[in-house]
């Protein structure tokens, strides 16, 4: 099974509970764009060619904005949900808010599935979930990529 990398950090926010204690971050080892992942999938014994996977996979890419600007949450059965959040200035009164100038921003926000037969819920990824310091394989604390353990794995800056 593949490990997930992680990179630990000492927090320097004065501001937080948790100043000058250490952490982790996920170090990604990489990025697949569509083609890859429909690759991936299709090599995983379905009848289906890569192109067909690609063809679905594109269709479902070009509605994801439609369905959710039309105010859906789109919930993939076992992996999870997508939804919209605003982030808004407050106005005096409610007379004042006015969406054009008071929404700054519109994110899309993933809530991974978190029932209990899902395989992506906190728990069952928590428990399966197997750890490296990326600094094992670099050598150094400060290094940021590189991988130096043979495999040809890029590991990405965070």
């Amino acid at each position: 099974m593949a490990k997930i990398f992680y990179r630990k950090y000492q927090n320097q926010n004065k501001k937080s509970s948790g100043y000058g204690k250490t952490y982790a971050r996920v170090v990604p080892t990489g990025t697949m764009d569509t083609d890859e992942i429909c690759k991936h999938i299709a090599e995983h014994g379905t009848i289906y060619t890569s192109d067909i996977v690609k063809g679905v996979v594109e269709k479902f890419i070009n509605c994801f904005e439609e369905l959710l600007l039309a105010g859906n949450k789109l919930k993939l059965n076992g992996l999870g949900t997508f939804y919209l959040s605003v982030k808004s200035e407050g106005a005096e009164t409610e007379k004042d808010f006015n969406p054009a100038s008071n929404i700054k921003k519109v994110r899309v926000v993933f809530l991974g599935d978190q029932a209990k037969r899902s395989e992506y819920a906190t728990k069952v990824m928590t428990r399966k979930a197997q750890w490296r310091d990326v600094n094992d394989l670099t050598g150094s604390e400060e290094s940021g990529s590189g991988s130096g353990n043979g495999d040809n794995t890029t590991i990405e800056n965070p």
